[in-house]
């Protein structure tokens, strides 16, 4: 509700939530109470409908050793929107034993060929989220991604979006850790609108009020320089 009151006195018109959901994650602040969140959305859509479009979305943890769970509950609900992310690889998430015995390059090059992986395998989702979001929890003294080291599983990332029609999010809380930008950095992002991907969104990981709209104004910015007529929504899990 504080989201939804700070978005209005923003001005934006209109505001998507995607609460997160993982099947594999160790500790118990991803496991969603789908119906209880969806019974919230649908009567905060109803007391400010004339006041902001609310939309109902989920950001769920694709993982290839819980494919048929992730597709029965995203086909089970009639979400708005739905990002696909990358938070737990082989039954170990980012936070930490992810990078036992791995040095960043290492790490950096699993994460993204993981990441190409579920993009292949997964049809639920209508964008890839936060793209490098893995440098936020590295161990390492640089955190920083990069990009040029894995150009080429990045691009067919990309490329594998833009055949299966999906797109990709900023996620501005990527600027805690960039300053200029979010994730991916807006370089990655202008490789993805040079390979042909018009498919955008913006998304700020806002688990506190304060934050919602946080950056957003600066992204379209620079979506507007790389060349993006405007930034993508999604109704019914059609794009608007």
């Amino acid at each position: 509700r504080e989201h939804v009151i700070q978005a209005i006195k923003m001005g934006l018109d209109e505001i998507c939530f995607t609460d997160h959901r993982d099947f594999d994650y160790p500790i118990d602040v991803f496991d969603l109470d789908v119906e209880g969140y969806y019974q919230t959305i649908m009567a905060l859509k109803k007391e400010f409908a004339d006041k902001i479009i609310i939309k109902w979305g989920i950001e769920i943890g694709l993982d290839m050793n819980h494919q048929l769970e992730i597709n029965n509950l995203i086909n089970q609900y009639p979400f708005d929107f739905v990002i696909g992310s990358i938070h737990v690889i082989d039954h170990t998430e980012y936070y930490g034993d992810f990078f036992k015995n791995l040095n960043k390059e290492q790490a950096h090059q699993a994460f993204f060929e993981e990441t190409l992986r579920c993009v292949k395998n997964f049809d639920c989702f209508n964008v890839l989220g936060h793209l490098d979001y893995i440098m936020r929890y590295g161990p390492y003294e640089d955190k920083k991604v990069e990009h040029k080291k894995y150009q080429n599983i990045i691009d067919e990332i990309f490329k594998n979006l833009i055949i299966k029609n999906k797109g990709i999010e900023v996620n501005t809380s990527g600027y805690a850790v960039n300053q200029t930008c979010g994730f991916p950095n807006f370089e990655q992002v202008q490789r993805y609108y040079d390979l042909g991907g018009r498919i955008i969104t913006i998304g700020t990981d806002s688990h506190t009020s304060d934050r919602v709209g946080q950056y957003v104004n600066d992204v379209k910015e620079n979506l507007i320089k790389i060349g993006f007529e405007d930034v993508s929504t999604f109704t019914g899990r059609l794009k608007d």
